[in-house]
């Protein structure tokens, strides 16, 4: 009895340490527990079976084995859902819908072209890629990436998300499950983005094409795709990845990232409690760390471009910014005599 008694209390105590390590507070370690309890320590809750072989690995304190040697780099891996480098769009019904926003999302990003907002993408010191000249690391050893971000692993850009109003409303009631990042990464000619790993396999990433898609292409494991304007793709960035684009405009992606459609909405929930208050916590030392994920970004704010030189656009993408302003300037018109009438 008694040594069921210091076993019972080693595991609680272990469990307490995990729930710490993730910034969990008071209310927050006991509602975690309550569900560990009730759904994860039910070994007949098959609802919870990934969360449960995650936190078991946690306990145990052993090195989580990705489903796939691709995927050896990964940071965080959860066990046994699948693990496929890219996705065939019949998985995801729902990215016919993503396609057809692509006029609204297209017109959203050329109006970025005046009114700004895109900061050249940078990582703290311990993330993969290369020092930066500035703040950080770099993710590309050639060329220039920069990147609008609407949703930073939970953090919202409220004047970012003002600017694309239909963009967000896509996220918000066409992605579903979607893992609250997501940002226009703008790449220019002759850029080379280095291979790496993303954070995590509880999400999958959707790339929708929107301009400069000639001479660029992604290779993640060991399968290259190009892309075609209007066409999303979904792959497991988990997987080792990298990017080159050769061509001679700026190549502009809209990223989404959604939860792994094999976890279950309790498995969700439970992992963007953990993932959640460890990124609340980080926000919190950003202005005493200045090598935080989310301090670097707020620094690179500062390396903004003055102008929108930087940006290569093609002649329809001139086109079509010109068809904007002139509408605009047609609803002003109309707007303007519709207030003298009354």
């Amino acid at each position: 009895m008694e040594a069921s008694d210091s076993s019972e209390t080693l595991l609680f105590t272990r469990l307490d340490e995990i729930l710490s390590e993730y910034h969990l507070n008071g209310l927050q370690k006991a509602a975690a527990m309550k569900f560990i309890k009730e759904k994860i320590a039910d070994a007949n809750c098959a609802e919870v079976a990934r969360a449960r072989f995650w936190l078991l690995n946690k306990i145990n304190k052993k090195q989580m084995v990705p489903p796939h040697e691709r995927q050896i780099g990964c940071p965080d891996i959860v066990p046994g859902i699948r693990a496929n480098p890219w996705w065939d769009n019949s998985e995801f019904p729902w990215l016919e819908k993503v396609n057809e926003c692509y006029e609204d999302i297209r017109n959203e990003l050329l109006a970025l072209y005046s009114k700004g907002g895109f900061q050249p993408y940078r990582g703290p010191s311990w993330a993969t890629g290369i020092p930066a000249p500035d703040i950080g690391v770099q993710s590309h050893d050639r060329g220039d990436w920069n990147v609008f971000y609407l949703y930073l692993h939970g953090m919202e850009f409220d004047d970012n998300i003002a600017k694309c109003p239909k963009t967000v409303e896509m996220i918000k009631n066409v992605i579903p499950r979607h893992y609250e990042h997501a940002f226009f990464s703008a790449v220019n000619p002759h850029t080379h983005i280095l291979s790496h790993h993303g954070p995590t396999n509880k999400k999958l990433r959707l790339h929708l094409p929107i301009t400069g898609l000639e001479g660029t292409r992604l290779r993640c494991a060991d399968q290259t795709e190009c892309f075609v304007e209007a066409h999303a793709k979904v792959f497991d960035d988990s997987f080792d990845h990298e990017a080159w684009h050769e061509g001679e405009t700026t190549r502009v992606n809209l990223i989404i990232d959604f939860w792994h459609p094999d976890l279950t909405n309790d498995e969700v929930k439970f992992f963007k409690t953990l993932q959640n208050a460890k990124l609340r916590a980080e926000k919190r030392l950003t202005a005493e760390y200045q090598d935080t994920f989310y301090s670097v970004i707020e620094r690179a704010k500062e390396l903004r471009p003055d102008d929108n030189t930087w940006w290569h656009l093609s002649d329809l993408d001139k086109n079509i910014l010109n068809t904007i302003a002139t509408s605009n300037i047609e609803e002003a018109e109309v707007e303007v005599k519709e207030e003298a009438k009354e």
